[in-house]
């Protein structure tokens, strides 16, 4: 076999085997994990510890506890400067249970991930939603 036949061969066998593993880019977040930072809306700006706060009292008591499968709360805190945070979870991933019980480090951990957005945003992962959504106003 001539070298540049051994060379065309390996380039299409690459090539196929690249084209496999890319076939859906939605499997590259293994269906455990739908991440989106909002694009558009109000941002935090100089409230984001605020926000972080907020997130610490509702994982304090609001938000956590015993949910039911497709079960979601909200709840609103006042974070300065004519700005508020919407915080929410919900049991409404693809792998939820009928129902599970989430505790303050969970919640945090999962509602700091969107503050850390400068606009929010609003991750699946498994079986919890979080978002987090600054907006101007009042609550």
């Amino acid at each position: 076999m001539k070298p540049s036949t051994i060379f065309i061969s390996a380039i299409s066998y690459v090539s196929l085997a690249s084209s496999a593993a890319i076939a859906n880019p939605d499997d590259s977040l293994n269906a455990l994990e739908k991440r989106s930072c909002f694009k558009t809306g109000a941002s935090y700006g100089a409230e984001k510890a605020a926000a972080n706060k907020a997130a610490l009292t509702a994982c304090s008591g609001a938000l956590t506890g015993t949910y039911s499968k497709r079960e979601t709360r909200v709840k609103c805190y006042p974070i300065g400067n004519n700005k508020v945070v919407m915080l929410t979870i919900g049991l409404t991933g693809k792998n939820a249970p009928s129902s599970r019980t989430i505790y303050s480090q969970e919640c945090f951990d999962g509602l700091s991930k969107e503050i850390e957005c400068s606009k929010g945003g609003d991750t699946t992962y498994g079986n919890w939603r979080y978002r987090a959504d600054p907006n101007e106003g009042s609550c």
